[in-house]
């Protein structure tokens, strides 16, 4: 069976529907991938759904059946992820994705060397690229960049890491509220200010540490986004 997967959100997808291919799409497909004619392949919608579709030529599709995907996080996981310079920012996108997240909100911190980006659509590539590679249904939304202050003032469920924090993930976490979407905070190469920290505080967000040895930043990211779901999946028994 084949264990290619294309995401397609530029057109309706449906049981005997003929699909011309984007430009994109073609490249990846016939010069990347090196696909033929009659090959079978697996579309995705963007939205929840898969199905399977045979190449007619090298610029069309045809959808033959659907089928059940992998399933989704249950709870909507937020990465919230401080700009971050060079390709650091691209893995955490990538990997996140790879990890369930269903969000992900770029900001600006104080101590962020970067100040400012034009790479939100390059992120975006990225998270449907990993998308179609690890078989997730649904292609990880990538917002505009923010500020630090504007972010916090929008979360009511959020969890901010902070390598000085007395309390750990797992004296924190049973603290929020599992049936709202929960907001991860990871701050830039140097970490959040204490004012930074005092003033997602006052608005009522978590403050945890991840251990004693201080992470990278991009490390961060994927660390809090795997021990969040994994306890997020045996919430009953370690709450036990």
């Amino acid at each position: 069976m084949s264990k290619i997967r294309l995401l397609i959100d530029y057109a309706e997808i449906f049981k005997g529907n003929i699909i011309e291919l984007s430009k994109e799409d073609k490249k990846y497909l016939f010069n990347v991938l090196r696909c033929l004619p009659d090959e079978i392949i697996f579309i995705l919608d963007g939205k929840g759904k898969i199905f399977e579709a045979k190449i007619l030529d090298k610029s069309s599709i045809k959808i033959i059946d659907e089928h059940k995907g992998i399933v989704e996080n249950q709870l909507d996981l937020i990465l919230c992820q401080a700009l971050l310079k060079g390709e650091k920012m691209d893995f955490v996108i990538q990997k996140s994705t790879e990890l369930g997240v269903k969000k992900i909100i770029p900001f600006i911190s104080d101590r962020c060397v970067l100040k400012h980006t034009n790479k939100i659509k390059r992120w975006k590539r990225i998270a449907k690229e990993s998308s179609e590679q690890c078989g997730r249904l649904v292609v990880p939304e990538i917002n505009s960049l923010e500020n630090f202050d504007d972010l916090i003032n929008h979360i009511d469920n959020g969890l901010l890491f902070w390598e000085k924090a007395e309390s750990s993930l797992l004296d924190t976490f049973f603290s929020l509220d599992i049936s709202k979407p929960l907001f991860l905070i990871i701050g830039p190469e140097g970490g959040f200010s204490l004012e930074e920290v005092n003033k997602a505080l006052k608005k009522g967000i978590k403050i945890a540490s991840l251990g004693q040895r201080i992470l990278r930043a991009e490390t961060s990211a994927i660390v809090s986004l795997s021990l969040v779901s994994f306890l997020l999946q045996n919430y009953d028994i370690i709450k036990k």
